[in-house]
């Protein structure tokens, strides 16, 4: 069966979260970002080493100074290539990650780290990924293709949805006051996802295409959860 780029998300998944970092999938077109006590580190993930990777490497050091690049190891450890390759991440400030996708036990291991000095940046790009990053409960697969990212507007769209399924109908006032974000109202006025309708000034229910969506199973962990939250409330 042949690789696919998200075959590494896992092992590098595991190797982060070991280390005390929250990590998710597909965050703001990064392959991955992971976040410990308040630093960002971002990994970008490719089957083969390629100018394409390095060229978004470089972009997401305007976010932060902590990139990483992850490929599978290479079958030799003094492959020319692959030596080149740690050569020219370490003039461009850019960490790199193996994973062991030949093997059993498919391990990421990290073996070059970005040069001394990195910052911890606070600008819109970096507190973005942080603000994408935080509001998320359940998690995409970085590499994923084809499929729906589970974004945190589109979790609180969620929530808010199974809300109103257990309820009926409720108010963006009182949505809050169940724990929903503050822009409730205006994810309700906004009904990106056509989720919602409105029965009266302020009062809202939830709609057949919301209906249809939370008996799929596109983001079924993801409802299953807030269902049981809403269970737990009503």
């Amino acid at each position: 069966m042949p690789i696919k780029e998200c075959d590494m998300y896992e092992p590098v998944r595991k190797l982060l979260s070991e280390q005390g970092f929250i990590v998710r999938g597909e965050v703001k077109d990064c392959d991955i970002a992971a976040l410990k006590d308040g630093c960002l580190w971002v990994v970008e993930m490719k089957l083969y080493a390629n100018i394409t990777l390095i060229y978004q490497a470089i972009e997401r050091q305007s976010a932060t100074d902590w990139v990483f690049v992850a490929i599978p190891r290479p079958r030799r450890a003094r492959d020319g290539n692959f030596l080149s390759l740690q050569k020219l991440l370490k003039k461009l400030n850019l960490g790199l990650i193996t994973v062991a996708l030949d093997s059993p036990v498919k391990q990421a291991e990290i073996l070059l780290f970005p040069g001394p000095g990195g910052r911890n940046k606070n600008n819109k790009k970096s507190n973005a990924i942080r603000k994408e990053l935080l509001g998320r409960t359940t998690d995409t697969p970085g590499g994923t293709t084809k499929t729906s990212v589970n974004t945190a507007y589109r979790e609180r769209c969620v929530q808010i949805a199974c809300l109103l399924a257990a309820k009926g109908r409720l108010r963006a006032k009182d949505l809050v006051e169940l724990g929903c974000e503050k822009d409730a109202t205006f994810i309700l006025q906004n009904n990106f996802f056509g989720w919602f309708d409105k029965v009266s000034r302020g009062v809202y229910e939830i709609s057949d295409a919301g209906r249809g969506y939370l008996s799929n199973n596109e983001a079924s962990s993801l409802v299953a959860y807030y269902r049981m939250k809403a269970r737990d409330i009503f």
